[in-house]
């Protein structure tokens, strides 16, 4: 009876420090997803363009596209279609946009051209003004924690949230003129969240979690884009920005303004508001 003992205590030793080193290997469990735009744009060792200045003839149309990305967990179709949607809806809302053109990544995926010589080639067929690029980097870090002991349990996997996991999401949006390869505008969006499951729910949890991550990153970027465009725009009309404004129907030229013809209409139309509103109110 005693050997029995004996042998028995020495099989649980053996399980148990078999599950610790399993455990213990499970902690640095790791996912990555990445686009990079400055790899894209001068991956081929090309300098950046020396600063000149922008030429927009208004009203224009401007691209967006995601960057083909290097690998690992990649956004899924309909995360990708939700960040695009959101940068579309605010370019659309300028009255100088006439139309937002989404580019398939396929598109922007090596050809073996340069990045900047890809956007202007498609820019090109496309008939675009100007090109919106939205890279992205998401990290996830899975880890267990003191309450993943209870594994060595058949319902432990099943009941108890031992894994940790941790999803760190980054978003870039960069507009670059095609003609002079210039960036025009930059702006990005972040979010960090974190949450426990069970050992069983461990790879749908992650997968949640990345894509509410993208989410709460595209917010973030909308909110950040609206600010750096009412400020470039503010540029522009001051004349301080880089960019040099025309309307393609009169022909003229702005003077680093936003065309004084279109700026005309809109006020009217905001006037016939008004006045077709105070009627309504009246009657």
């Amino acid at each position: 009876m005693r050997n029995l003992r004996l042998v028995a205590v020495g099989v649980l030793a053996v399980g148990l420090s078999g599950c610790a080193s399993l455990i213990q290997g499970f902690d640095r469990r790791h996912h990555a997803a990445s686009s990079s735009l400055v790899e894209f744009l001068y991956g081929h060792g090309d300098m950046p363009p020396i600063a000149s200045e922008v030429h927009l003839d208004l009203p224009i149309r401007v691209g967006v596209s995601f960057l083909p990305g290097n690998g690992g967990e990649q956004p899924s179709a309909m995360d990708r279609d939700k960040v695009l949607a959101a940068i579309r809806d605010k370019f659309k809302s300028r009255p100088y946009v006439t139309e937002i053109v989404p580019i398939p990544d396929y598109y922007l995926r090596a050809n073996g051209a340069d990045g900047l010589t890809q956007i202007e080639q498609v820019s090109r067929l496309n008939q675009l003004d100007l090109f919106a690029l939205v890279s992205y980097d998401q990290i996830t870090d899975s880890s267990m924690n003191k309450s993943s002991l209870a594994y060595l349990t058949i319902l432990g996997a099943y009941f108890v949230r031992g894994d940790r996991d941790e999803t760190h999401t980054l978003l870039d949006l960069a507009v670059v003129d095609p003609r002079t390869r210039l960036l025009v505008l930059r702006s990005g969006g972040t979010s960090s969240l974190s949450g426990n499951s069970t050992l069983i729910e461990s790879d749908r949890h992650e997968t949640v979690q990345r894509s509410r991550g993208f989410e709460l990153a595209t917010a973030n970027l909308v909110e950040n884009f609206q600010r750096e465009l009412t400020d470039f725009e503010g540029r522009v009309r001051e004349g301080t920005a880089p960019v040099k404004v025309t309307h393609r129907s009169a022909g003229g030229s702005g003077g680093g303004a936003l065309d004084a013809g279109l700026l005309v209409f809109l006020v009217t139309l905001n006037g016939l508001w008004v006045v077709r509103h105070r009627r309504s109110v009246r009657a």
